[in-house]
């Protein structure tokens, strides 16, 4: 009977320094990267059904709020940039608004990824996106997209402020 209870406290104790080591290795060694904030958003467009937007790089300016691994936030469309090098900059009035959902995906061995589903709110019409970054660093993100608009895909470049 003692044997027994000794086992028990064992195995008690145990599990509690193993749930312990594994706070301590989630929250100091590997702690979320946090990813609330003003992001510069770039993204360059290498496909698409529509000629004209082949090559044309958008800019954004997105507002992101991280709840956990769930992502949510919103946006506008600050400035196109022509292949040829010709801007257009949106004033304020004239800007396209952007609503965010997405979530972050932890990665302990590898990067971490960012999926982010973004409804543009379009003059014509409303169209979706989706990218798929790679944390790069706490202020870093790139990856790929892939969008209703144009039906176009390209790469996506995202700055921290």
């Amino acid at each position: 009977m003692c044997e027994l209870l000794i086992n028990i406290i064992g195995t008690i104790i145990g599990g509690l320094l193993l749930t312990l080591f594994l706070f301590v290795l989630n929250e100091f060694v590997f702690p979320k990267k946090n990813l609330t904030g003003e992001w510069e958003t770039k993204i360059t467009i290498i496909n698409t059904g529509y000629n004209p937007f082949k090559n044309l790089v958008i800019e954004y300016k997105m507002h992101l709020i991280q709840k956990g691994y769930e992502l949510s936030g919103s946006g506008e469309k600050t400035k196109d940039i022509k292949p040829n090098g010709s801007e257009t900059v949106f004033l304020r009035e004239n800007r396209v608004n952007v609503e965010i959902d997405g979530y972050f995906e932890r990665k302990y061995l590898g990067k971490s990824r960012i999926y982010l589903n973004i409804i543009e709110n379009g003059r014509k019409r409303k169209t979706r996106t989706t990218y798929i970054l790679t944390l790069k660093n706490k202020k870093n993100l790139n990856g790929t997209f892939i969008s209703t608009a144009a039906d176009s895909n390209g790469i996506v470049f995202m700055n921290k402020s």
